[in-house]
């Protein structure tokens, strides 16, 4: 059960892992994407949603207000910390910020959070 659960997750972390490889390897750093911010940003997600697996795994189901408060608070800390990364990104950068990168960023986040809301759904 902790396989089929965990499995979207895994799948997307080494794709999108394993598409940045060949990306960076093909392009090197010519390319108007940070890849290695990318990387960094998708172990962050990762490990995040690792976390936020184990979390919602601990809920009791027949509590759905601790079910939905727990996923706004996991989606909340996580979006607090990306955003801080995004501001970080942005202030180091001395040339000007790479909005691919950033949205790229943002299309990896609302993916691992859309997979994580589904857990909520085979939880119960």
């Amino acid at each position: 059960m902790i396989r089929k659960q965990l499995g979207p997750i895994l799948f997307l972390f080494v794709l999108a892992n394993t598409i940045l490889l060949f990306a960076y390897s093909y392009y090197g750093v010519s390319t108007s994407f940070n890849l290695k911010f990318i990387m960094v940003l998708n172990l962050m997600l990762f490990s995040m949603s690792i976390y936020n697996f184990i979390r919602i795994r601990k809920l009791d189901v027949n509590n759905p207000s601790a079910m939905v408060r727990s996923v706004m608070v996991g989606t909340l800390i996580k979006m607090m910390i990306f955003a801080g990364a995004a501001l970080v990104y942005a202030t180091q950068k001395k040339a000007p910020v790479g909005y691919p990168t950033l949205l790229t960023s943002m299309g990896l986040y609302l993916i691992y959070t859309w997979i994580e809301i589904s857990w909520t759904k085979i939880n119960k």
